[in-house]
């Protein structure tokens, strides 16, 4: 109706954008597209693509970006504060029958085991603002260095120290573990692009949508 504004979004006073407290660190929220293992838009990511953290995990992703820039090189984050209602999304989708992101992200497993094995929860540290998936670039080209594998591929060969990758491949996943160890984050060891705050204290589940102006309550 005419006159009618658009409600206010808020966010947690804990929260905040990564790019006003981490200005090095690239974003491409995978989350917020189609290139990712449901193949679509994830609920909760249709409404902005900048980045959001706890504030103490930005101001650790900020150090690591100023270490690497030392070498020209830098981060790209691809996940960082995911909404409780995206995990109920990807529940979902594993109970239906489309397979057709399977070739690209899961080729070895079933939906079933994506969850037996741990690739993905029903929490996670995601929603409590205190994990990232990243990766590392070049600063003046954006190239990322060879991982040996993509952003979400479910999959024993994304094991940081999987036997299944090159020397130097695995010397690329063990830079951005010694990195990101030295700023306060340790590793998933079953994804070489998931970290989490070492010392996370008092944790929320959030589930506000992601929006890319929100004021701060």
């Amino acid at each position: 109706m005419p006159g009618l504004q658009a409600p206010v979004v808020y966010m947690p006073a804990e929260m905040c954008y990564l790019d006003e407290v981490a200005p090095l660190v690239r974003v491409d929220l995978k989350y917020c597209g189609s290139d990712n293992f449901v193949g679509r838009p994830i609920d909760g990511y249709t409404g902005g693509r900048r980045a959001i953290l706890r504030k103490d995990t930005a101001l650790a992703l900020k150090k690591a970006s100023e270490l690497l820039a030392k070498e020209g090189l830098g981060l790209l984050v691809w996940d960082a504060y995911r909404p409780a209602r995206a995990l109920k999304d990807f529940y979902a989708w594993s109970k239906t029958s489309d397979d057709s992101t399977k070739a690209t992200f899961y080729p070895n497993i079933s939906k079933r085991e994506i969850y037996e094995n741990r690739y993905i929860g029903l929490v996670s540290e995601h929603s409590w603002g205190v994990a990232v998936d990243l990766t590392i670039i070049h600063l003046n080209t954006g190239k990322e260095l060879d991982m040996g594998g993509r952003h979400d591929l479910l999959d024993v060969s994304s094991a940081t120290r999987s036997p299944l990758i090159t020397e130097q491949q695995r010397a690329n996943r063990l830079k951005l573990r010694d990195v990101m160890d030295a700023a306060g984050l340790r590793n998933y060891s079953k994804e070489w692009w998931h970290y989490f705050l070492k010392e996370k204290g008092t944790c929320y589940s959030y589930d506000f949508p992601l929006n890319d102006t929100m004021q701060k309550r």
